[in-house]
């Protein structure tokens, strides 16, 4: 979901200045004074002291240079020394997110608790209907004893004037699978075998104490480095910004990209795999056949023992670095997109035709970080000549509608209509659409295998599809009206 607050603009800020720096040759010369330059002038003190603020700030060009930013223990080493192993070639490891603790505010248990709005009625709701006792009068006001409140919210509920509110953890409150845990201190941990990386607990946590381990430094090195850089731009991320998407990708080429290719030409070739699969699974009977483009599904799968309704369809991203890959084997691959999980699945092997693995994806962009890398190269999308997306993919509407829910089972409902075009004879099927993957969902979810009936199932980890990922520029809203010229854009 797009987001305006200080925490966004000072993570832009940064992507910007590591840029410059970058373009200018002075990143490894320059990037230890950054957290002194960005706080030097009218700088708006943020915790206790401006020493503070520097230690924050040097921990979140830690992680924009892929490493954990989980405490200052490596505080004496320079930022120099880290940008120096990227440069040289060092990937971020596996799990992309991390908890940045020194920013944890350590928030106490969620609870409900009694504002001043109460006015110690006669009727005492709150009291009456708690059904552990927790709730008191005291001096004329409702009082609840955190000993005895179960966290039923029946307080809350009851009251006339809403004078109790919930008050929680905002990680906590997101997470759809219980992942976020706590230490003794109080501050949060993530259970990575738990978590399926969908980026709630980023947005959600306004002191920005989780943080994802980016590849931002790695593509500048890249192209830097004169290499042929292939941008691999997701359906999701061509509707970030309110012009056509060939003028997106002429801005990406501008940036410094050798090739542009839209991945929504490679999901329609997913969407002939998966009605292909559809059709052999429900003759095997097999019942269920679950999408697998949604890495946070994939890995919400696995936990929830659905693994194995999975299509086996790569996702569009995969398909279209192996495509880059078999291409040019000396590519640098780089995704474009608005999704924190793609980076778990980019840093996957997998196996091709022939024999063998291949690693697919070299890099990741989030959206975000892409907007942020274009302001500081002072490229406006608005003022390129539109590309003619015929020469990047030519996708069709179908493939583009990936970006949206339900956009991966018409694509598929789509491919098999052209298969009953032939003359095949087709099982009939249902289909389901999981627009969102939050605890109230997560229950079906877990249930699918026992699903009656043929079914096609389509998950996307957020509510209404990629375009409202945690890493976008624009509101889902906004992007969603934008995909419909993108999907109905022709070749020039």
């Amino acid at each position: 979901m797009a987001r305006e607050n200080n925490l966004v603009r000072l993570k832009r800020r940064l992507i910007s200045e590591l840029t410059s720096l970058s373009f200018e040759g002075r990143l490894l010369d320059d990037i230890d004074a950054l957290p002194y330059e960005i706080t030097s002038g009218d700088w708006e003190t943020i915790q206790c002291c401006i020493h503070h603020d520097r230690a924050h700030l040097r921990l979140r060009l830690l992680s924009l240079l892929g490493f954990p930013a989980e405490g200052l223990s490596d505080a004496e080493r320079p930022l120099k020394a880290y940008a120096r192993e990227v440069l040289e070639g060092r990937k971020p490891d596996d799990f992309p997110l991390s908890i940045m603790t020194e920013a944890c505010n350590g928030c106490v248990k969620s609870r409900y608790v009694v504002t001043d709005a109460c006015q110690g009625c006669v009727a005492r709701p709150c009291k009456v209907n708690c059904p552990k006792g927790a709730v008191s009068m005291v001096g004329e006001k409702a009082h609840i004893d955190p000993e005895l409140c179960v966290n039923c919210g029946l307080c809350e509920r009851s009251c006339a004037f809403h004078a109790i509110i919930k008050v929680p953890v905002p990680c906590e409150e997101v997470c759809p699978v219980g992942a976020i845990q706590k230490r003794e201190d109080g501050t949060a941990v993530i259970d990575e075998s738990k978590c399926i990386l969908c980026g709630r607990c980023m947005t959600a946590c306004p002191f920005g104490a989780p943080v994802e381990k980016s590849d931002v430094v790695r593509v500048l090195g890249a192209l830097g480095e004169g290499r042929h850089v292939v941008a691999l731009v997701a359906p999701a991320a061509m509707v970030q910004f309110p012009f056509p998407a060939g003028k997106f990708v002429a801005a990406l080429q501008r940036f410094g990209f050798a090739e542009v290719v839209e991945v929504a030409a490679a999901a329609d070739r997913v969407a002939e795999h998966d009605a292909g699969e559809l059709v052999e699974a429900l003759k095997e009977g097999r019942t269920t056949l679950a999408t697998s483009c949604c890495p946070s599904w994939v890995r919400a799968s696995e936990g929830l023992g659905q693994k194995d309704v999975l299509s086996s369809a790569p996702s569009p991203m995969i398909l279209a670095g192996i495509e880059a890959k078999q291409a040019d084997p000396e590519a640098f691959t780089v995704f474009i997109g608005p999704c924190l999980a793609k980076r778990w699945e980019a840093r996957r092997s997998v196996e091709i035709e022939g024999g063998g693995t291949i690693q697919p994806i070299d890099a990741v962009l989030t959206s975000e970080e892409m907007g942020a890398m274009l302001m500081a190269a002072s490229i406006q999308v608005s003022e390129e000549q539109a590309e003619d997306l015929a020469r990047h993919g030519n996708a069709s509407a179908f493939g583009r509608g990936f970006a949206v829910s339900e956009g991966v089972a018409k694509a598929v409902v789509h491919a098999l209509a052209s298969k009953a075009g032939d003359g095949r004879a087709l099982p009939s099927f249902s289909t389901k659409v999981v627009s969102g993957i939050t605890k109230e969902t997560v229950p079906a979810l877990a249930k699918l295998k026992e699903h009656e009936g043929n079914l096609l199932v389509e998950v996307m980890a957020c509510e209404g599809g990629c375009v409202n990922g945690p890493c976008v520029l624009t509101a889902g809203k906004t992007a969603s009206a934008l995909l419909e010229r993108y999907k109905a854009a022709k070749p020039a």
